[in-house]
């Protein structure tokens, strides 16, 4: 490929962020799905991206992504799960362990092809990782590898309560040592407490980086209430994500 017509290629690819967290069950697929309703209701061109989900559901006798299917709903995507989704394991457990207990070997080629096409068809792609930033996809290959390989930045999520600050940075001090660009920190599940503000307080004075959003812990897990959560976000925030 001649080197101009490389520069619009390039000039023509869409732009991802990858979605981490200082531990699993965070709120990554919710603040995926944040990201990903925002984008949409603004007229974006965007889609959610979980390259590896353990924990699949039975869905008209299919093996479904349920990550996905969360923000597939909440979003009224019409994408099919194969689009948005490269590798779906039934055991919920860490992807490794569940590819050695369902015989699935998992091609990093496989993942970084399928997120390209994306990049080609879409301005932003949402990518979810699975569990927290240290965690096996294979036995000898890490979440921050596939990171790496398909040369992202991440945002982390966290949560409000305590032990957040010591999980963030320590999350943010790891990226750091493997070189991986952190753009922000998302608060999940804020109560509102005293202490929780400290918190938020204090992982920015260490970090040095910004809380791009703040989501109140869901009373009524329902679309409205999700929806009217996600409408509190700052749009230019989410935007810097890809900046």
């Amino acid at each position: 490929m001649k080197l101009d017509n490389l520069k619009d290629w390039m000039i023509n690819m869409g732009k991802g962020i990858f979605v981490i967290g200082t531990n699993t069950d965070i709120g990554k697929t919710f603040v995926s799905g944040a990201i990903t309703y925002k984008l949409k209701k603004h007229n974006k061109n965007v889609i959610p991206y979980k390259p590896v989900q353990s924990g699949g559901i039975e869905e008209n006798i299919k093996i479904i992504p349920p990550d996905i299917k969360y923000i597939r709903d909440i979003c009224d995507l019409d994408i099919d799960y194969n689009t948005m989704n490269t590798y779906c394991l039934k055991t919920e457990v860490s992807p490794h362990l569940a590819c050695n207990i369902e015989n699935v070997y998992i091609n990093k080629e496989n993942i970084i092809n399928h997120y390209n096409k994306l990049l080609k068809t879409y301005d932003y792609v949402v990518v979810e990782g699975a569990g927290g930033i240290v965690v096996p996809i294979t036995n000898d290959y890490f979440l921050y590898d596939l990171i790496k390989d398909l040369n992202m930045d991440v945002v982390i999520v966290a949560n409000a309560s305590v032990g957040t600050i010591n999980h963030s940075v320590l999350t943010y001090e790891f990226l750091k040592s493997k070189n991986i660009k952190c753009r922000g920190i998302f608060i999940n599940n804020y109560n509102n407490q005293f202490y929780e503000d400290d918190n938020i307080k204090m992982i920015e004075k260490i970090t040095n980086l910004k809380v791009l959003g703040i989501l109140n812990k869901i009373k009524e897990f329902n679309k409205e209430s999700i929806c009217k959560e996600y409408d509190k976000l700052d749009l230019e925030n989410i935007l810097s994500l890809f900046e």
